[in-house]
């Protein structure tokens, strides 16, 4: 006999669930081009990663040792229509964040919520600290919840029947782009798979255009898996090196799922527990139930690998709209949700956006936060006088500076032919995108992709580098001269160095370079 279906939701007229949606969408990238305006006059400026994807972009390939291609894209492509500053460059992430709001307004209206219920879930999504912070800075995390959320308002309307089963094609080109931006999109589409196979919602994969779909998929994540193989998979090498290291905090069962409410706000937790619990049991969710295992699949993958703990967030807008459907069908008043909406409103404006994006200085921001958050919470154990994200937007300049002083001061004999060399990949780029206006040379380093772009036929006869101490040298350079300390306001705390002029390498960098490799 035939399976019996809940009858689809009657939905509020589509045009007006997209209008709410797009004024959402622009909402959101007008804070977050507002704030990074007004962070550069205070002061940020280029975010660490930053300055290593703009680099990549000018080495575009099809995958580097800790990313896919699409990131370094995004950065070339910014660069080149909005210019080299650190506003310009983030244009297509604050576009990201504001597609990531108007997609769950759009999940909210294909699960049945009214235009109120839409609003609650768009503003949960807009205040919660994870997507307002990775939002704010180019990265892939700005668009890893769109590739993420368009792929399961496919798989939702395809499960409730009202989509074409031909969409299986925008879902294979939603997930191999996301493949291609980020490799945890891997782990998601597996927990996906796995709970369309626990639900009855496993009819929809017998279709012949699912398996179009996937090959869609397949075609576009081609590229990224020959180079990995050609290159003797580095991803999984650096993957596996990190896990088996000290560099990431690893948390408790408990811990993680304590970090998962406190990135969504406390107060939005009963949000998205409502709407996992609804999309488990209301018989009108019944066409979705395949949501609920995908999340504790996804979840307890992330637990077991000790993952960082905003690799989850990607997936809860969705536990957030099906939440405000939830507490709409609950009241059946529309002013409960507009309640929940104005103190998510009134959260974001007093806590999540001044201590996620840069409005605050930097000298008041500890002051302030500390009212509101536990500011020691790490997701990796490198310390900082302000939150990693904001810490690591600061001291480039000055630091490319003091190697543009250095290196001027040298010889011209000398300066022909003097490397500097870098030991991670935030100096390296720094030195790459900030350098050239002072006519410094392309700095090397062994530190992730680097790696890959050699030692540029230097020698090591003469070298500037960063370091700590000169005895850290000795072994390998016949003569260490320490050129006098580099520090800046509130810089991380283990980017307080030395400039060091190395001479007279006693083997050539072509010599060693292997022992250069640093995948940490």
């Amino acid at each position: 006999m035939p399976e019996v279906h809940s009858p689809i939701p009657e939905r509020t007229p589509r045009r007006a669930a997209l209008l709410l949606a797009a004024i959402f969408a622009a909402l959101t990238f007008l804070i977050h081009f507002a704030s990074s305006l007004w962070g550069s006059h205070l002061g940020y400026g280029f975010f660490r990663d930053e300055l290593y994807f703009l680099v990549c972009g000018h080495h575009l390939a099809w995958g580097y040792v800790d990313q896919p291609p699409l990131v370094a894209l995004q950065a070339r492509l910014a660069e080149t229509l909005f210019g080299l500053s650190p506003t310009g460059i983030r244009i297509f992430s604050f576009v990201g964040g504001g597609v990531t709001v108007g997609l769950t307004g759009l999940l909210t209206w294909q699960l049945g919520g009214r235009r109120t219920a839409q609003v609650l879930a768009m503003m949960a999504v807009l205040a919660a600290p994870v997507f307002l912070g990775t939002s704010n800075y180019l990265s892939m995390n700005s668009f890893e919840p769109c590739f993420w959320l368009g792929a399961l308002l496919v798989v939702l309307r395809l499960a409730d029947g009202t989509a074409n089963p031909r969409t299986w094609l925008v879902f294979g080109l939603l997930a191999g782009l996301g493949i291609e931006n980020k490799h945890s999109t891997v782990f998601f589409l597996v927990a996906l798979l796995l709970g369309l196979i626990l639900s009855p919602q496993r009819r929809i994969l017998w279709s012949r255009w699912c398996v179009a779909g996937v090959a869609v998929l397949l075609l576009l994540a081609l590229p990224n898996l020959l180079w990995q193989w050609v290159n003797h998979f580095p991803t999984y090498e650096l993957l596996n090196g990190v896990a088996h290291s000290d560099k990431n905090i690893k948390l408790s069962p408990l811990a993680f799922l304590r970090e998962q409410v406190n990135m969504l706000l406390i107060v939005a937790a009963p949000l998205w527990i409502g709407g996992l619990a609804w999309l488990a049991f209301a018989r009108n969710a019944r066409p979705w139930r395949f949501v609920v295992f995908t999340y504790l699949l996804f979840l307890a993958m992330m637990m077991a690998m000790h993952a960082k703990d905003y690799y989850v967030a990607p997936i809860y807008p969705a536990l957030l709209a099906a939440g405000a459907v939830a507490l709409g069908a609950l009241t059946r008043r529309s002013w409960p949700p507009i309640v929940y909406t104005v103190i998510l409103g009134y959260l974001l404006c007093r806590v999540t956006a001044p201590i996620m994006l840069t409005i605050l200085p930097p000298d008041k921001y500890t002051a302030y936060a500390t009212h509101f958050v536990d500011t020691n919470v790490k997701s990796e154990k490198f310390t900082s006088p302000l939150p990693q994200y904001l810490s690591d937007r600061f001291g480039w300049p000055q630091m490319v500076e003091g190697f543009a002083a250095r290196y001027d001061a040298l010889p011209p004999d000398v300066r022909a032919h003097t490397a500097i060399f870098c030991g991670n990949y935030g100096e390296a780029s720094a030195v790459n995108v900030l350098g050239p206006k002072y006519g410094l040379p392309t700095a090397i380093s062994g530190h992730q992709n680097y790696f890959y772009w050699g030692w540029n036929g230097y020698t090591g006869e003469s070298v500037l580098t960063l370091g700590d101490d000169p005895k850290d040298y000795t072994d390998s350079y016949e003569e260490v001269i320490d050129l006098g300390p580099f520090d800046a306001p509130w810089i991380m705390d283990h980017e307080h160095h030395h400039y060091l002029w190395l001479r007279h390498r006693k083997r050539t960098y072509a010599a060693d370079w292997p022992q250069f490799k640093f995948w940490y």
